[in-house]
Order: structure tokens, then C-alpha cells, then sequence
């Protein structure tokens, strides 16, 4: 009989743990310690301000009591171990998936003995690329993310992740270390409160009561976590635990080493593109079942975090799920020793005995192999384990079976049983989310400019080149400050903007000031690095500029997840600018006219709100996909100390689809739709019109070669996928005008061929106009296409 529980940690001295290689190690290519700070007290006598409440006091004091006794009840156990993990690399419209493993082994674990593991089955994939596994050929093990089953006697808040390393007591200066909220003298870094009771019904009909403690550190820390932990009273169980670091992890500024470099100057040479260096776990989720009412094992455990190095940002989740087919107990190994009866009563057993490990590990090989339709080997007596692994391995004859095994999971992004489900993990986001923010101890302060960030040096036809510094200040409680702005050397005119922001794990509420330059189009990404580098080489600046004076308030998703909705409500005046520079590097010797015109916006003062609702559906780069994009507007306005106010709504809808081609011979083929409308009701100013041309809409013609009050696009492209690059073959076809006078002479085509690298991350197309006097040859390399 089983229900969803939770052991406790072991030892209060510092464990060093490392995260199962292929999940998290290979981001963050650093081991992670999780280090108890030097007691300055027994546990008996803490710090007066520890816990909020008598019941926090209790249900930590129990935790501790009984943190051994549970560890050593377990003598032996067999369990089903399912592994899936994903990393992605995130980008506007969707998030590419690089590399995604699902393992499925049996694990039999006895004290004092190394776990034997029988490899049921693994599967790797990267962009394009199924990982083969042929027989005789063990470079797979190296894609293996499975290393050791949970350890009874291990740190359970840590899901008992493999321990690798000597007990510590301090932090290294070349490691990340966390420190453990149920450790010797935590009470000196943390406070505690009870919560909500939460009960659970088991199978025989009774009921078990497990209560809520948080977990808040004294201050905001890179190393340390905050969180909740659901601890059963009577025997100080740790029931289940969910938590977060309770602050991003900087490795400049978290690692003393680095720091050290970063002042002597070591990293001056690395691009503003990819700093900083950061990773933050967002989620850990972790739950213990309760076997035959006598030992806690584990259930599942989840982690979501992102690594990031400037701009590219990589998230990276997690999955584990123990399904648990035998457990022998302590107490049940010494009865049998003891000649006793033990319920259920078990067969006698045949002894035998062998003169070498190998010959033990043949031997077992040999009676999976009777058990199973498969035949086993063990690693061992093949003379071929590998140093650097902690369990025995046995692993099918003919190897290719492991990638087709029926017992593997799906990938992580399909719901699975045994496995969190959606609306779980939401429950626990919100957990976090409710839990209050940690303290500041003192204001973090931090600027930057030009080279040392990616979006502080910028080109376009405008400003010329425009140098710009951000402060940055964190005021604690989830608030922060900041500052920035930017000068350009063409038109001489300090821009600046200021936000106070509130974020938390589900929302970011920012109210600004702002005194800036403006596209028509916010999400064209004009002013970001892409655009920048075309205008400063070839004097292709593809936006649209208008100046802004005002204020807003945004509403939008935290900052480690995908933009998928912005909601802003604003106040502003918008005026005209003109071109400022027409010199681009390779056309320095063209003359006049390297860039076109700028529209002449109209001065007017408007008000309104924005809505930009962008979900999508499927993450299998071999199925399909779907994404929607929905833009509205309404705003009012008029010229400034002229006339009465004029009303104007806009809308926009954007449809996107991948569909894989079935049926032999066209496995790597895929088709990809994208179609587009939007109209405006009202008289909008002219900065409000929509623009068509270019590669984010239609290709073979100029930016804004099609400009209007409504507009309707739509492209078409195929694609052939050679291991991680695409080569694509697309048509394009776009108009604007009166959406009450659609006349199909009006409409302009593309056509072109062009090729992507991971799924349309970074886009090459030579596209041609097949209508119209303004059609052209065009070379476009750009970012985030649809494939």
C-alpha cells in the first residue's frame, strides 16, 4: 500500500551533491554544494526570531529528532526508475527543443552494497537526430542520464541526488553551494512558519495529516532557497517539499574566484551579447510514498531552471518518477536471519556462490534474461564498466532494444502517470508564489554600459551609433529600480527611461517614465542587435521611428518564462523624427541615399492600451506545432492643444503551423503555414498604420514597401532537414490598403530559397519580388523564423 509521502535529510553536516549527469551538470559544468554553515548553538537553543510560531518550532524540532531512524529502515528494495529531461533554447515566438533524453531502468539497491541497474531502455534526440544505438557500441552510456538509484541514507530534501564528494563545512571558492535549510545551525540563515494542514487518505481508508512549514531565508541569497516543506508531526517526516533558490544565481557575482577575474579585468573581451552568466532553479518539487506503512521512498521529483549567458537563455526540466516493486526492511532481514516467520511468508532460498563480482553480475544477467524476452549482459563480466559510474549495469545483448523498449516515457513535455501533471505544478508555483519576498541586506546596486551588455549599443538611421548605460537597483520585497538610457552620436539627443518594477513568480507590474525612441512595430525588434548590425553594414535599418514622451504600466510573465502575453495601458506624446546618418560600412562609398526616408509621424497625444496574447501549442520537433499571436489596441487622441479627442481600436491576428510529412522516404520533410491579418477602425495617426516588406513579412521587397490601415499576408515554405540545418523553399504574398476595397492587383509575391540552422534560430534567406516595380533581390540573415 502506498500514498504520496516524504522522508527527511541525513546528516546536518554539509553534503556536496551533483545533479545526474545529462540533466543540469552539463549547463552549469559545475558541481553544486549543499553546505550546513558551522553550528553556533545545538538545535535545542536557536536564534530568538527563528520561528514565527510554536507549531514551526514543533515541526522542525521533530524533523530533526528523527532524521536517522527512517534512513536506516530500509535493507533492500527494487524499483522502476523513469528519467526524461529537456533543454531548449528560448526565443520570441517559440522555444527550440536542443536536446531531450527519456531512460526507463529497474534499480536493486541493498545497504552496504553498489545498486545493480538493469537498463530497460534510453532514448536520445538532438535537433534532427535520433542518438543510434548500434550493437557492440557503448558511446551511448554517455547519453545515459541514469547514474545511481536513491539512496535511503541520502539527503531526501535533495531527492537523494548522488553524493560524490567528502563532507564539508564551508563553501569552496570554486563551487556553488546551497545551504540547507534543515542543517545544523540554518536557524542563523532562515525563518520558519506553519501553514495549512494537508491530508492524505490511504488505501486502507485511514488517514495521514502532514503540515505546511516555510522555509524563509533572512535574506535574499544565491545560496540559499525558499520555500515549503510539508512535514507529518508524529514522526517528523518530511512529506513533501517545494522550493526555489531565493535568488538568481550570478556566477560573476556568486563565485569569489570569478569575481576576483571580473575586477582584474579577464573578461573585458567577452561580448555584452552573452553576459551576464546566470542560472536560476525555479522549481524543485519533490514526493515520497509511504510503502506498506512502514518506510518512506521516493514518488517523483521535478526541476525547471534556465541558464542564461546574455542573450541566450536555456531552459532546462527535469523529471523523475520511482514506481516501486519491492522493499525489504531491516527489521524483516533480521527476523530472517533469526529463523522467524515473516508475513508474507517467502519461498527458501537457493544459495550460491561466486568467486568474482563478475561472475555474480553474469549470473544475475542470467535470470533477468529468463524473466524478460530480452536477453542481458552484465557490463562487469564484459570487462567493459565504466570507471566512472556508481551502479552496476546490465544492459540488453542486442543494444539497439534500449531505444525501443515499450517501458519508456514520453518526452517531458507530454503528461505522463507517475510524473507531476500541469495542474500540480501549478499548485506549487503558486505555493512559492504566495510565500513573502526575502530581504535585502543591503541595496544591490548595479550598472552597466555599452559593450558590457547586448542591448546598450545600437544602429539605426535615426541615432547613427547610440551608446547607452543601465542602473540597475534591488530594493527588496520583489521591487526593483531601473534606470536607463541611451545617446546617439546623429541626432544629439539623450533618450532615458525609468521602472519601478514588482515581480514575482508568475507576473512582472512595472510603472515607467520614459523619454525614448519608438518603432511602429515593438515587436519587429528594431532597436535589438539583429536589426543594428544590418544598418551599420548594409543600410538595411527595417524600422519604422517615432519619438515618445509619457508614462505606462506593463503587465507581463516573470522574467525566466516565455513572453506569451503583455498587457499596457499608457499615456504619451509621439513625434517625429528624421533620419540622422546614411553612412553603412558597405556602402560607404554609395553617396546619398544609403537609407530610405523615415515616416513623417504625426504629433499627437494619445492614451490607450495594449493586448499581445501569444501561446503555442507542441513542443516535439517532430510533430506538430501550433502558435497563435493576438494584438489589440484602443486608444484615443488628439494634436496637442488642437481640436477634440479622436477615438481608433486595432486588431491583429497571427497564425502559425508546423506540420511534419508522414510516410516513408519523408521523414525529415516539414511544412510550415503562416498567416496574418489586421484592420483599424477610426482615424489613427499615421505612425499607427501597418507595414509590410522584409523578412519578418514579406520577402523579395524593401521594409515598408506596402504600408496601410489593414493589411493580409500569408507564406508557405518546405523544408528538407539535414541533422541540424534545414534547407527551405518558400513563397510569400502580402497587401495593405482599405479593407472595404480588397482588390487582388494590389497583392505583391515572393519567392525564395533559403536555410536555418536549429529549427529556424537563425534564419539565411535569398528571396526575389515577383510583382510590382519595387520587387528586388534580397539577402536577409535574421532570427526566429518558422522554420
Amino acid at each position: 500500500m502506498r500514498s504520496r509521502l516524504a522522508p527527511r535529510p541525513d546528516s546536518a553536516a554539509a553534503r556536496r551533491f551533483r545533479f545526474p549527469r545529462g540533466l543540469v551538470c552539463g549547463l552549469l559544468a559545475a558541481s553544486i554544494t549543499a553546505t550546513a554553515p558551522p553550528p553556533a548553538h545545538t538545535q535545542s537553543n536557536f536564534a530568538p526570531d527563528t520561528f514565527e510560531d510554536p507549531v514551526a518550532e514543533l515541526l522542525y524540532t521533530a524533523a530533526h529528532a528523527n532524521w536517522k531512524s527512517l534512513d536506516e529502515s530500509i535493507q533492500r528494495y527494487t524499483a522502476l526508475i523513469r528519467q526524461r529531461a529537456a533543454t531548449s533554447i528560448r526565443a520570441l515566438f517559440r522555444d527550440r527543443v536542443l536536446y531531450h533524453n527519456e531512460t526507463v531502468v529497474r534499480a536493486f539497491w541493498e545497504r552496504d552494497h553498489e545498486p545493480v541497474v538493469q537498463v530497460l531502455g534510453t532514448r536520445s534526440e538532438y535537433p534532427g537526430r535520433q542518438i543510434a544505438i548500434e550493437d557492440g557500441d557503448l558511446d551511448w552510456l554517455e547519453d545515459l542520464s541514469f547514474d545511481r538509484p536513491f539512496d535511503p541514507g541520502s539527503d531526501r530534501l535533495l531527492f537523494g541526488i548522488p553524493d560524490e564528494s567528502n563532507l564539508s563545512l564551508e563553501p569552496e571558492d570554486d563551487e556553488y553551494w546551497l545551504a540547507h535549510p534543515l542543517a545544523g545551525g540554518a536557524d542563523s540563515l532562515y525563518r520558519f512558519r506553519s501553514g495549512d494542514t494537508l491530508t492524505l487518505s490511504l488505501q486502507d481508508g485511514s488517514r495521514l495529516q502532514a503540515i505546511q512549514l516555510d522555509v524563509l531565508p533572512r535574506e535574499a541569497d544565491a545560496h540559499r532557497i525558499s520555500g515549503v516543506l510539508w512535514i507529518e508531526p508524529g514522526s517528523g517526516a518530511l512529506v513533501r517539499a517545494v522550493y526555489r533558490l531565493s535568488r538568481e544565481f550570478d556566477a560573476v557575482r556568486d563565485i569569489p574566484d570569478l569575481e576576483r577575474e571580473e575586477e582584474r579585468g579577464t573578461f573585458r573581451f567577452v561580448p555584452g551579447l552573452f553576459k551576464p552568466w546566470t542560472f536560476d532553479i525555479t522549481v524543485v518539487a519533490v514526493n515520497y510514498s509511504l510503502w506498506d506503512f512502514k518506510a518512506w521512498l521516493p514518488h517523483s521529483m521535478r526541476i525547471e531552471g534556465e541558464a542564461a549567458a546574455g542573450v541566450v537563455k536555456i531552459p532546462v526540466t527535469a523529471d523523475v518518477s520511482y514506481e516501486v516493486e519491492s522493499v525489504a526492511l531491516i527489521e524483516d532481514a533480521n527476523a530472517e536471519l533469526a529463523g522467524e516467520a515473516v508475513q508474507p511468508a517467502l519461498p527458501p532460498l537457493k544459495e550460491v556462490h561466486f568467486k568474482t563480482r563478475a561472475e555474480a553480475m553474469a549470473f544475475v544477467a542470467q535470470l533477468l534474461s529468463e524473466d524478460e524476452a530480452v536477453e542481458y549482459e552484465s557490463l562487469d563480466s564484459a570487462g567493459q564498466m565504466e570507471a566512472g559510474r556508481n551502479s552496476h549495469l546490465i544492459v540488453p545483448k542486442e543494444l539497439h532494444l534500449v531505444a525501443e523498449s515499450p517501458h519508456l516515457p514520453p518526452p517531458i513535455w507530454e503528461d505522463a502517470i507517475g510524473f507531476p501533471t500541469d495542474a500540480e505544478l501549478e499548485r506549487f508555483i503558486e505555493k512559492l508564489a504566495d510565500l513573502p519576498a526575502p530581504s535585502i541586506a543591503q541595496a544591490a546596486l548595479g550598472f552597466h554600459w555599452g559593450w558590457a551588455r547586448h542591448d546598450l549599443i545600437r544602429y539605426n538611421r535615426v541615432e547613427g551609433p547610440a551608446f547607452g548605460g543601465r542602473l540597475e537597483w534591488a530594493l527588496g520585497r520583489r521591487f526593483s529600480l531601473g534606470t536607463s538610457g541611451f545617446f546617439g552620436f546623429a541626432d544629439f539627443r539623450p533618450k532615458v527611461r525609468v521602472d519601478l518594477e514588482r515581480s514575482t513568480m508568475q507576473r512582472r507590474l512595472a510603472l515607467g517614465a520614459f523619454h525614448e525612441l519608438r518603432p511602429t512595430d515593438p515587436g519587429g525588434r528594431y532597436l535589438d542587435f539583429g536589426n543594428s548590425l544590418n544598418a551599420f553594414l548594409f543600410g538595411r535599418d527595417s524600422g519604422e521611428y517615432y519619438k515618445a514622451t509619457g508614462a505606462d504600466l506593463t503587465w507581463r510573465p516573470p522574467e525566466d518564462s516565455r513572453e506569451s502575453f503583455t498587457l499596457r495601458a499608457y499615456a504619451e506624446r509621439q513625434s517625429a523624427v528624421e533620419n540622422g546618418i546614411d553612412f553603412a560600412l558597405f556602402r560607404a562609398f554609395d553617396g546619398a541615399g544609403t537609407f530610405r526616408p523615415n515616416i513623417q509621424a504625426d504629433r499627437v497625444d494619445e492614451a490607450g492600451a495594449e493586448l499581445r496574447l501569444a501561446p503555442w501549442l507542441g513542443n516535439d520537433p517532430g510533430g506538430v506545432q501550433l502558435g497563435l499571436e493576438l494584438q489589440g489596441r484602443w486608444a484615443t487622441w488628439r494634436v496637442p492643444g488642437e481640436g477634440p479627442r479622436t477615438d481608433y481600436q486595432q486588431a491583429s491576428a497571427t497564425l502559425r503551423t508546423i506540420v511534419p510529412v508522414t510516410g516513408d522516404g519523408w521523414r525529415r520533410w516539414n511544412i510550415a503555414l503562416e498567416a496574418a491579418a489586421g484592420t483599424t477602425w477610426g482615424d489613427a495617426p499615421v505612425q499607427r498604420s501597418w507595414f509590410l516588406g522584409g523578412a519578418g513579412s514579406l520577402r523579395g521587397y524593401s521594409a515598408s514597401t506596402l504600408s496601410g490601415l489593414s493589411f493580409g499576408r500569408a507564406r508557405v515554405e518546405v523544408s528538407r532537414l539535414y541533422e541540424a540545418v534545414s534547407v527551405i523553399f518558400f513563397g510569400d504574398a502580402g497587401w495593405t490598403g482599405d479593407r472595404n476595397d480588397i482588390d487582388s492587383d494590389d497583392i505583391l509575391y515572393g519567392a525564395g530559397l533559403g536555410g536555418s540552422v536549429l529549427d529556424g534560430l537563425i534564419r539565411l534567406d535569398f528571396s526575389h519580388g515577383l510583382k510590382g516595380p519595387r520587387k528586388r533581390f534580397r539577402v536577409d540573415l535574421y532570427l526566429d523564423a518558422i522554420l
